[in-house]
């Protein structure tokens, strides 16, 4: 077995995209092969009742479940995906100056590789104690896809849940209990059709996706206007045209739309499509929309869990802050939503550390030294969550 400083970069230096998770899911059912569990990968922790076969990883149906025990279970859940980002060459960065950092173009920049390097120590604990326990290593949480496409029965027979995430902003040497505000999101993309013409010799028989597009972007800052929620609209991709001397004839626009609440949401959405079709109905012209990814808003409000958790750190003399603000999206959201839902004790954890660099940027790194720490504050919550099943 190896430490959790190993685990983590052993896994550092493979950073995969979301659903291309190859090696990293090959690795780590390399591991888990070795302990008491029952294994789920390929198809089967997409579609309930398929078989586990490993041709399928390379297929997209990355990610794996450890199975531990019987029903009732309690839920883990750790995202492994990297970003498509290229590590900085500085001889002063961590995983350069110990010769462990990223062997291709992407980067593990948010943490996942220690996200990994926990779980998988659970799992060691685990195969120890024989407890009912369930550990997802998902794929594809950074553009929020991966949680979507899991199969309901990792949720189902489940007693509790808890995640977790390092950084983000929390202190070195404390433990947020509770993260609360994340904001809802939808990516998505906005496609206008016109009509192509002759750019000089007849224009007028052409009709201008640019012009409709320009017109949309235009009004989205009012999409935004609410007085009572928080809504955000990024247009961060703009694909359209090929021909300089042609009246572009459709047009796509990439969209990243952020809420505090899933209903500001859906009232976005709404407001979005109402303006788009009005536009290409003054124009005699066409749209659509292509929902890429989403996620949900979760504010957390178990406060006897988050105090009962945070009682049981502070007697173990960790340090702790009381339900820290998200700010940002995270398919966590869609388990934790499912079990506040049905009643169930649900947490999700912020892992304080020193960062060298921003989350997402290719100087980013963090503290290793305290993956025990956080391993320490994980089992003690897991264990104060036993007692409210």
């Amino acid at each position: 077995m190896m430490d959790i400083i190993s685990y983590r970069r052993k896994f550092h230096k493979i950073p995969e995209l979301g659903f291309h998770e190859v090696k990293t899911t090959k690795e780590i059912i390399k591991i888990l092969e070795n302990l008491n569990c029952k294994l789920y990968y390929g198809r089967a922790i997409y579609e309930h009742g398929a078989m586990s076969d490993m041709s399928d990883i390379e297929k997209g149906f990355t990610g794996v479940m450890a199975e531990f025990g019987k029903a009732p279970y309690f839920l883990f859940r750790a995202d492994i995906d990297g970003l498509k980002i290229e590590e900085t060459k500085d001889a002063c960065h961590l995983p350069n100056k110990f010769g462990f950092a990223s062997t291709n173009d992407n980067m593990h920049a948010c943490g996942h590789d220690g996200h990994i390097a926990l779980a998988l120590a659970l799992c060691e604990h685990f195969s120890e104690t024989g407890e009912s326990v369930r550990v997802l290593f998902q794929p594809a949480e950074e553009g929020v896809g991966g949680s979507i496409r899991m199969a309901d029965f990792i949720m189902e027979d489940v007693k509790g849940f808890l995640s977790f995430h390092i950084g983000l902003g929390e202190q070195k040497g404390y433990i947020g209990v509770g993260t609360s505000n994340f904001l809802a999101t939808t990516k998505l993309d906005l496609t206008f059709h016109g009509k192509a013409a002759h750019a000089a010799n007849s224009p007028e028989e052409g009709i201008s996706a640019l012009s409709m597009a320009i017109a949309f972007i235009d009004m989205t800052k009012d999409l935004a206007i609410d007085a009572h929620h928080k809504k955000f609209i990024n247009i961060g991709i703009i694909n359209g045209g090929g021909q300089r001397n042609a009246v572009m004839d459709k047009i796509t626009l990439g969209m990243d739309l952020r809420s505090d609440s899933d209903e500001a949401m859906y009232e976005m959405l709404e407001a979005l499509e109402k303006t788009a079709k009005c536009i290409c109905e003054a124009k005699g012209e066409t749209y659509e929309i292509d929902i890429i990814a989403r996620a949900n808003a979760y504010k957390e409000e178990n406060t006897k869990l988050v105090d009962a958790a945070i009682k049981k750190l502070n007697e173990s003399g960790i340090k702790t802050h009381r339900m820290p603000s998200f700010g940002a999206s995270e398919d966590v959201t869609r388990y934790l939503k499912v079990f506040k839902k049905k009643g169930l004790p649900a947490l999700h954890l912020m892992l304080g550390t020193n960062l060298k660099g921003p989350h997402h940027s290719s100087e980013f790194d963090f503290d290793e030294e305290d993956l025990d720490f956080f391993y320490k504050a994980i089992s003690l919550v897991y264990n104060e969550m036993k007692e409210e099943f």
